[in-house]
């Protein structure tokens, strides 16, 4: 319980500093707000349990579920600049490469976990890139890099963005923001649900990889 509240602590601080040092110094509030907390919490959960689930040693796993923190915090940042402003300063990908790259390259991944995110980022920048922002891409990349250690690799990629689009249209269906031909008619932050699906496919590979130990 006490690591859990010092994870939320630690995301809700890191992101308010990111937005401040891009100017943005107003309060959290309306949806803004409630997205901010319940995903501070989920973050700060799924940091958590994720590295609960893992043998490393102290060091290590301490090391991670700092970084964990700080890059949740950092993408958190970047959600909430979506959504306000529909960009994201660069200097906040910067902020969350390095924390991405500790759980990537203690997680054990080996060449073909490297060579999948290689692949991956390179088809985020070079294709997916002319279909959604580059912020977008940098998104997934940076993502895709925390979880280079991830025993599914590429599947668990793909699946974080199929999960991604699914969310964003559903809510856009409820809203009444698709066209027909399956289109928005306005479009929309995509990062909010990106991260979302991060969290969510890192909490649920965590949940498989406890089963498949302790079964």
């Amino acid at each position: 319980m006490g690591k859990l509240v010092l994870a939320t602590i630690t995301i809700s601080g890191s992101a308010k500093w990111l937005l401040k040092v891009g100017g943005n110094k107003e309060k959290w509030y309306g949806s803004d707000r409630i997205f901010m907390y319940v995903m501070t919490v989920f973050g700060a959960m799924t940091v958590n349990y994720s590295e609960q689930c893992t043998e490393y040693g102290w060091v290590v796993s301490n090391l991670r579920l700092l970084a964990g923190c700080l890059l949740a915090g950092g993408l958190l940042s970047a959600a909430y600049m979506d959504r306000r402003n529909c960009w994201v300063y660069n200097y906040v990908w910067w902020w969350c490469l390095p924390w991405a790259g500790i759980l990537g390259l203690t997680a054990g991944g080996g060449f073909h976990g490297i060579v999948a995110v290689l692949v991956f980022v390179m088809l985020q920048q070079l294709l997916f890139s002319r279909m959604y922002g580059k912020a977008d891409c940098h998104a997934f990349s940076v993502c895709a890099l925390a979880e280079c250690g991830n025993a599914v690799g590429m599947v668990g990629f793909l699946l974080q963005m199929f999960l991604s689009v699914v969310l964003l249209t559903i809510v856009q269906l409820f809203r009444g923001n698709v066209t027909p031909r399956g289109r928005l008619r306005e479009p929309q932050p995509f990062i909010p649900y990106i991260i979302t699906a991060f969290f969510s496919v890192t909490f649920l590979e965590s949940v498989f990889r406890t089963t498949y130990i302790y079964a």
